[in-house]
């Protein structure tokens, strides 16, 4: 196991018998990180699953028959990128692009794979909810953090 993939331990805050050592876990990035990473990752999905649609779809079809063809493509592409490429590169395209990283918000390991997906079915709810309500984020939704890379490499390095 590598420092990164490790929570960050102050040993020095254990100091006696039973008690526990204070995890360090990367300060949150920031939301206008977070908002180009959001905007990134639904354009690369709507045009992924655009063509994906298109390579299915017949053209002589009409739009009634596109959208029961594109949605699920959309779904699934969104699926991919969100919960797979997290679990496997601890975030998605865009995250990465921006420099950060998912990681479980109480011990800064990689994120579970109920929680990756806990979290992107809660993003669907928030988009919503931003509509409707100023300064709605999925930020820590369950129990994860997005943090930029270099806050974190800076406390792996001994």
């Amino acid at each position: 196991m590598s420092a990164v993939n490790a929570p960050y331990i102050d040993s020095a805050a254990a100091a006696g018998p039973g008690r526990t050592p204070r995890v360090w876990v990367p300060a949150e990035a920031g939301e206008n990180r977070l908002a180009l990473a959001a905007i990134a990752d639904g354009l690369l999905a709507f045009f992924v699953a655009l063509a994906l649609a298109q390579r299915v779809f017949h053209a002589s079809a009409g739009i009634a028959e596109f959208a029961p063809v594109f949605v699920p493509c959309l779904l699934g592409v969104s699926f991919a990128n969100h919960v797979v490429g997290t679990l496997v590169f601890r975030g998605s395209l865009a995250k990465l692009l921006f420099g950060m990283r998912v990681l479980r918000w109480k011990d800064g390991r990689r994120p579970r794979p109920w929680q990756t997906l806990l979290r992107w079915l809660f993003g669907y709810f928030v988009i919503v909810a931003q509509f409707l309500l100023e300064g709605a984020s999925v930020g820590q939704a369950c129990g994860l953090r997005t943090v930029r890379r270099r806050d974190e490499r800076q406390w792996a390095q001994p």
